[in-house]
Parts: C-alpha cells; structure tokens; sequence
C-alpha cells in the first residue's frame, strides 16, 4: 500500500463538500439527510472527472458520504407511498468537514 495522496484526498473533499452545498440550496434537509435521484448523483460526479464514477461511488460509501445497502450505493427510500431507490447523503459528514475546512 502506498503513501496517501492528499491532493487527491483534498479533490475528494471538497467535491463533496461543493456538491452538499449545493443540495442544501435545493434540497430539504431531513434527519441529517438529504435525498436525490441516482441519475441527479451520477450527473454529479461526472462533473468533477478527476476519477471514474465507479471509484467515487467507492470512495463516497467508504467515507461515509451517502448510506447506503452493502452492496449498492441507495437505500430504499418511501415515495408517494411507493418504495423507490434514491442516493442518501449523509449531512453529518458534511458538518464535520465544513466545520474542519472553516477551522484550519
């Protein structure tokens, strides 16, 4: 295992931190989650290419940016009384590292 690549860890970082940002500006914020579409998500992180989709959706359950099942990255989600998958971000993660961006 090699050294930690903290460019790409910082990249990582404020992806995330931009793309709540913006959520928050559209989205409402429930139980420190915020809920949208899987294809809104992927639309997302294909803006930022600096790595395969694939490898930020692994990226993103491992840091625990989004709740997710073990073996998918969406959570059945109750809609119109319906039960459809969505991609769940986890808003706590969030706080802490916005308040770590603001604090150093």
């Amino acid at each position: 295992m090699g050294a930690v690549n903290l460019k790409l860890l910082e990249l990582i970082f404020k992806e995330y931190i931009a793309i709540i940002k913006r959520l928050e500006q559209e989205e409402k914020v429930q139980n420190n989650r915020i809920i949208i579409d899987k294809e809104r998500f992927l639309k997302m992180l294909e803006a930022y290419p600096y790595l395969s989709v694939k490898h930020k959706i692994k990226i993103y359950k491992g840091f625990n940016f989004i709740v997710h099942d073990d073996k998918s990255y969406t959570l059945p989600v109750k809609e119109d009384g319906k039960t459809v998958r969505k991609v769940v971000f986890n808003y706590n993660t969030y706080l802490l590292l916005n308040e770590l961006s603001d604090k150093y």
